[in-house]
């Protein structure tokens, strides 16, 4: 799968189980891979945020096996929940100004690009993973 393909399969996976009212598709900077660390945004359209849906999804990124773990996360004041790698969530709370710059200097630029590159690898596998679990809703 081409890295076109990989940044935009998670949103038509989850698009496909349910709506998706979030526009955003790409969990990547579509010029430069590196920008940033990739994560998709997302909820669902007539879904409140207490739907089993989403302990489901979160459920099967969580058991995912993959290169590297994931996580399915939302914050108390917002109605959208965030599927990133769990490097990017653990040990980043209070930290201020921009998490990326935060995370290249913590990891090192070439660990940094190495964890979106796995990413990347990893982001087929978690979608079809999700499609294989939540088919039957």
């Amino acid at each position: 799968m081409d890295f076109e393909e990989a940044n935009t399969i998670l949103f038509v996976t989850l698009h496909e189980i349910y709506p998706i009212a979030t526009a955003r598709v790409s969990m990547m900077a579509t010029n430069n891979r590196y920008a940033r660390f990739p994560f998709l945004r997302f909820r669902f359209k007539d879904k409140d945020k207490e739907d089993p849906i989403y302990d489901k999804i979160r459920n099967t990124v969580k058991n995912f096996n993959g290169l590297l773990e994931w996580e399915m996360v939302t914050k108390d004041d917002t109605l959208n929940y965030l599927i990133v790698p769990s490097y990017v969530c653990f040990g980043q709370e209070g930290i201020t100004g921009d998490l990326n710059e935060h995370l290249k200097m913590t990891l090192g630029e070439s660990l940094f690009r190495k964890r979106i590159d796995q990413a990347i690898e990893d982001i087929p596998n978690l979608a079809n993973c999700i499609k294989t679990e939540l088919l039957d809703i």
